[in-house]
């Protein structure tokens, strides 16, 4: 009986060993994965930096093209490139830290209204050039207990995806207030997302598209919602294919301290 025993023991040790070192190579293959995506990712934001660097050069050494109306298409090129490559810095930075469990939500008083705002006018660039029309319809004096950074983020991310999967169409973003919640909308009438995606793109390299179509790390929304749960918070979609795509999230005013005694 217990040379039984020991047997069944040991073939229970061996499909332990045999698990984790799947999980051991399966976790290396998903981080060689994203490093090569990562490095791939950063890179292409260079591309037209360098671009319009050169041509920026090129009228600067001209006196008779050193125009405003030379100048200012270009800069305002090289101003969206920069932008997306910091977005994509942060974004890796932010995830690396949650990930490692070293994120730190440092709450104040915040005004929701102001942070929306100046997201959406940054965007104008990159909305033009996607010949979409911004519409917002916001409700002033929206402020609560929230991380600006954090909260900053979840708008960037919102708007930056609903820009990429909606060109050429309106975007619509809405924030209001409603007795000690406020509610932010982002909704897009692009490619849509089916309800068996749904239910993974919030999943960390998780993603709706191929990488080829659209690029991007596939952690934009896994971060969107690490962040606003870390808020007290919560984040829905609703979508369909063809049909656009609604993110909607909801924060308390008074942050995650008031999220979990109304929760206790």
């Amino acid at each position: 009986m217990g040379k039984a025993g020991n047997s069944r023991d040991g073939l229970s040790d061996d499909s332990d060993k045999d698990r984790l070192i799947a999980e051991l190579r399966e976790a290396v293959q998903a981080r060689d994965e994203f490093v090569a995506i990562a490095a791939h990712e950063l890179r292409n934001p260079m591309t037209p930096i360098l671009m319009q660097v050169s041509g920026l050069l090129a009228v600067a050494r001209n006196p008779e093209r050193c125009r405003p109306e030379a100048l200012v298409p270009r800069l305002e090129i090289l101003e969206l490139a920069v932008r997306e490559f910091v977005r994509r810095s942060t974004t890796l930075l932010d995830v690396s830290r949650i990930a490692a469990g070293n994120a730190r939500i440092e709450a104040s008083e915040v005004d929701f209204s102001g942070v929306v705002r100046g997201v959406v006018d940054r965007a104008e660039v990159a909305a033009r050039m996607a010949r979409t029309r911004l519409e917002l319809s916001l409700q002033e004096g929206v402020v609560g207990n929230w991380d600006p950074l954090a909260l900053e983020q979840v708008v960037e991310n919102l708007l930056s995806n609903a820009i990429k999967f909606g060109p050429g169409k309106p975007v619509g973003v809405a924030l209001a207030a409603d007795g000690g919640t406020a509610k932010l909308t982002v909704r897009d009438q692009g490619i849509g997302i089916s309800e068996e995606d749904q239910r993974r793109i919030f999943q960390r390299f998780e993603r709706a598209v191929t990488r080829r179509e659209h690029g991007g790390f596939g952690i934009g929304l896994w971060l969107v919602h690490q962040l606003v749960r870390a808020m007290g918070g919560a984040i829905a979609v609703e979508s369909a294919p063809g049909a656009g795509t609604t993110f909607v999230v909801t924060l308390p005013l008074g942050g995650a301290q008031e999220q979990g005694a109304s929760g206790a």
